[in-house]
């Protein structure tokens, strides 16, 4: 159960949806989408196992406790979430700034689409949380899994990205934004019922 709940909560929170049809929008090539969707699932990978390894040290060296970002990572997720029941992409992974940016950059796999859009502030919060959360070598081998996983996800739903653009379309796009914003909601939520309710123990 603790792998699947991290495999659905990084995909919903990465939204590879949203980011697909970003770059079927942006490249035009079927050989230059499927490069841009290795380079940006490899950077997601790469950002994934730094925050894992080094997530906790970071914090320690912040002297930050892990139920404040347990809060603050909460209140991010739910903000995204917001946005997302609107059919908005979250401004928190994508800007429209740098939606023009993107539009005149000759590669868009690392930024944007490999960071922010895919791995932003929510990803992140959210595997620092569940690598603290994570207890024992089990654990913390599902988490890589999910990692794993997510990343292959992502990988396939880039690479088809004219695919997806043309069979889902307006409709099927914006109700697909929605269910997964539904998603990243219960979870922001949750974040911030445990980070308040262990902060308020401590007193």
């Amino acid at each position: 159960m603790e792998l699947i709940k991290f495999i659905v909560s990084l995909l919903v929170i990465m939204d590879p949806v949203f980011a697909a049809i970003m770059v079927a929008g942006l490249v035009e090539s079927t050989r230059e989408i499927k490069r841009v969707a290795f380079k940006a699932s490899i950077t997601v990978l790469v950002a994934s196992l730094v925050t894992i390894f080094t997530g906790e040290a970071l914090l320690k060296l912040m002297g930050v406790n892990i139920f404040s970002i347990k809060i603050f990572g909460g209140l991010i997720l739910l903000h995204m979430a917001f946005q997302m029941l609107q059919a908005k992409p979250p401004r928190t992974k994508h800007t429209d700034e740098e939606g023009s940016a993107a539009a005149e950059k000759e590669d868009i796999s690392v930024i944007p689409i490999g960071i922010p859009v895919l791995f932003g502030p929510g990803a992140f919060t959210t595997l620092l949380i569940f690598r603290e959360e994570a207890k024992g070598l089990v654990q913390v081998g599902e988490l890589l899994l999910s990692v794993l996983i997510s990343v292959l996800v992502t990988y396939i739903f880039l690479s088809q990205a004219s695919f997806f653009h043309r069979r889902l379309g307006t409709t099927g796009i914006n109700v697909t934004v929605r269910v997964f914003g539904l998603f990243v909601g219960a979870l922001g939520s949750q974040f911030i019922v445990d980070g308040v309710k262990h902060l308020w123990l401590q007193g």
